[in-house]
């Protein structure tokens, strides 16, 4: 199962009753604590001892003892009592502020994303729900985990074999039991991306498809119903970050006519002409590409390495641009049509 449940309190008893196993966690009586100091300002500062000593406090507890669910992980074998969807959303983005505001707040939390490809976009997925954007999400991929994906993918030796989707929306759930998310274990196709375009259910596209083809596919839908697209590449100990403003009017692919993709990818896409897009068309020659991954690309041409270099460090810092990128697109007055940024670590 992917998703968590809310169960009521004799599904709890009943599920204590069947389950020897099962973990409990109360995370409400803490939590009630938390949102009386957000709740009531004139005791912020007031030592915490002595604020929950009185009356207010007694009556703030006594207004708010029914306000939890009991959310059911099965995947965990875990309940956890919380405060319910608009408490947990208060609590979770309370220290964004003032550096995202509560009207920007709202908007990004109504902005529906789609990322497709689950190696670093599950770092991207998981880093933007965290940040309180995106509360209903699509993701996709057909993969399943392997153990050489744990250098980059916030995952366990456990869930090797695991659908990357499944993974991934669990990690969300984890940490957002209220958030609505898609999951395409099948990925994502021509037809299944129009629909969900079509059907208005994703504002903004996250892209990190190896498929070139589907590259230029996620485009050309992008500019038909006018949705931006942000895409990260690693590079070495860096990123390239992507954005195409196609809600803005932005008609071209990586700076090019649609004409110039339709004869780049017509026929087979062998490893070498996907290699030559990547490098040349997408990421902007190769003087732009860390040498490390030059080599290691060659190596995987002579068969001497299975796929070349990611690092799980650039991964991570790939959900940290694109976290940036969606605020800048949502809540920012940035209307450049086309972004190609070479975030590298500094040399010392």
């Amino acid at each position: 199962m992917i998703a968590p449940e809310i169960i009521s309190e004799a599904d709890f008893n009943k599920l204590k009753s069947e389950k020897s196993c099962l973990t409990f966690t109360d995370a409400f009586a803490p939590q009630l604590k938390e949102l009386f100091y957000i709740d009531d300002h004139q005791f912020i500062g007031m030592p915490k001892p002595e604020a929950y000593a009185t009356a207010d406090f007694a009556k703030y507890i006594e207004e708010k003892k029914e306000d939890f669910n009991y959310i059911y992980y099965p995947w965990l074998d875990t309940v956890v009592k919380t405060v319910k969807k608009d408490d947990y959303l208060k609590l979770k983005t309370n220290r964004n502020q003032d550096l995202i505001t509560a009207e920007e707040q709202n908007k990004l939390r109504n902005y529906k994303i789609g990322v497709f490809g689950m190696s670093v976009g599950s770092n991207i997925a998981f880093v933007i729900t965290q940040a309180g954007i995106s509360n209903k999400i699509t993701i996709a991929d057909f993969d399943e985990l392997d153990t050489t994906n744990l250098n980059r993918i916030l995952a366990g030796l456990h869930q090797v074999g695991i659908n990357k989707t499944t993974i991934a929306a669990r990690h969300i759930y984890e940490d957002n039991p209220y958030a609505e998310v898609t999951a395409l274990d099948k990925g994502i196709d021509t037809p299944t991306l129009e629909k969900l375009l079509i059907d208005k259910e994703i504002d903004c596209i996250i892209e990190e498809i190896d498929d070139v083809g589907m590259k230029i596919e996620t485009r050309k839908l992008a500019m038909k119903y006018k949705v931006p697209v942000i895409m990260i590449t690693d590079n070495g100990d860096g990123v390239v970050l992507h954005i195409e403003r196609y809600d803005l009017g932005y008609d071209k692919i990586f700076e090019k006519d649609e004409a110039y993709w339709q004869e780049r990818v017509q026929g087979e896409m062998t490893k070498e002409l996907a290699g030559d897009i990547i490098i040349n068309d997408i990421v902007g020659g190769i003087q732009q590409v860390n040498p490390k991954m030059v080599a290691s690309v060659g190596r995987v041409m002579k068969k001497e390495l299975v796929s070349w270099s990611q690092l799980g460090s650039s991964a991570i810092l790939g959900g940290v641009v694109a976290n940036w990128a969606v605020k800048e697109i949502v809540c920012g007055e940035n209307k450049t049509f086309f972004v190609r940024e070479y975030i590298n670590m500094p040399k010392f």
